[in-house]
Order: C-alpha cells, then sequence, then structure tokens
C-alpha cells in the first residue's frame, strides 16, 4: 500500500523528536549525491571503454595490413618461381621489375608505388578487398660453392642441386588495413638458381 506524499510529510513533521525532524529530508539528499557519484563513475569508466575500443581496432587494423604485406610477399615468390631468366627486369620498373640497382631508394615514396611500378597481389585478405602491392628488385649473382649451401640456407629436401650462381631479388610489399589508417612494409630477399 502506498502512502501519499502529503501523509509522509505531515508525519515527519508531527514526530516529537527533533533528530527524526532532521533526518526526512537528509536522506534524500546523501541518496543524491550517491546517485551523482555513480552517475560520473559510470561515464568516466565509459570514456576508458571508447579508448580501448579504438586502441583495439587500430591494433587490429595493423595486424590485417601486416598480413597482406605477407601475402603480397608470398605472390612475389610464386612470380619469381615462374622466371626462366631475369630478362623481364628493367632499368625503369616497368610492371614492378627492377634491374639490379635500379629500385626506388625510398620505399616509403609515394612515387615508388604508382601502379605502373607495382604489382597487385592475387591473394585477397581482409573484407575490405583490398590487396597488397609489391615490387621485385633483381640484385644480381651470388656465387655458392658446394662446401656454402648451408650458409646460404637453400633446402631442397634433400635434392639440391649443388653449388653454382643463385640470382637474388629484393622483394617489397606494402598494404594498408581494413580502415586505411594502418600501413605496413615488409621487405625479404629471395633466391633463386636459374
Amino acid at each position: 500500500m502506498r502512502l501519499p506524499l502529503i501523509y509522509v510529510t505531515e508525519h515527519c513533521n508531527k514526530m516529537g523528536n527533533n533528530m527524526y525532524k532532521k533526518q526526512c529530508g537528509a536522506v534524500l539528499v546523501v541518496s543524491l549525491i550517491i546517485l551523482f557519484s555513480v552517475t560520473l563513475l559510470v561515464f568516466s569508466g565509459n570514456k576508458s571503454v571508447l579508448m580501448q575500443e579504438k586502441m583495439a581496432m587500430a591494433v587490429r587494423d595493423a595486424h590485417v595490413a601486416l598480413q597482406m604485406s605477407e601475402s603480397g610477399i608470398r605472390d612475389a615468390e610464386k612470380l619469381i618461381e615462374t622466371y626462366v631468366s631475369t630478362v623481364a627486369f628493367n632499368v625503369q620498373g616497368t610492371g614492378g621489375l627492377y634491374s639490379q640497382d635500379n629500385g626506388p631508394s625510398n620505399i616509403f615514396d609515394t612515387n615508388a608505388w604508382l601502379s605502373s611500378n607495382t604489382i597487385d597481389a592475387s591473394t585477397q585478405v581482409s573484407e575490405s578487398g583490398r590487396v597488397a602491392s609489391y615490387f621485385i628488385e633483381h640484385l644480381g649473382l651470388l656465387s655458392v660453392p658446394n662446401a656454402n649451401l648451408d650458409a646460404l640456407n637453400i633446402n631442397g629436401y634433400g635434392q639440391t642441386s649443388g653449388g653454382g650462381d643463385v640470382n637474388i631479388f629484393k622483394i617489397v610489399s606494402r598494404s594498408q588495413g581494413d580502415n586505411g589508417d594502418a600501413e605496413r612494409v615488409v621487405v625479404s630477399y629471395y633466391g633463386k638458381r636459374f
């Protein structure tokens, strides 16, 4: 049963003890102060949660960009395996293939990543539809005698072809994350015997 507000107010006023009269309004004030402080705590905690969510999204975006760059490296290695010579590598880097000592000196320069001088990876890693771009620079021949094959770390699973000249390639792959804020550039070296 609910008592009307008028009854409660009159009841507090009719009480004989002064201590009870003073406490009738004090409960309301104390509860409002507690409610206000809890509200402030919730709002400050909410800001912290939003910041943590933004940080988590940035970390995820960076991981996606790294995975895409690594997929570009794998695509470049597959492309190198299809070549039987280095004739396609040229001074201008047409088609993303640079001859020895002609690759971009600054891989972070936007001009190094013009579409005429890069190759788009065939593997799509993220939902955004973005793919990595890469270019390959032929670094020349490395002469490897039979005795030093282990130092080059070329393994043929028991079917090595022995020593000889190995063509060394520098692969540079670049990609952006899903939202385009994170960017990763990965450099790798690859050797192939023609």
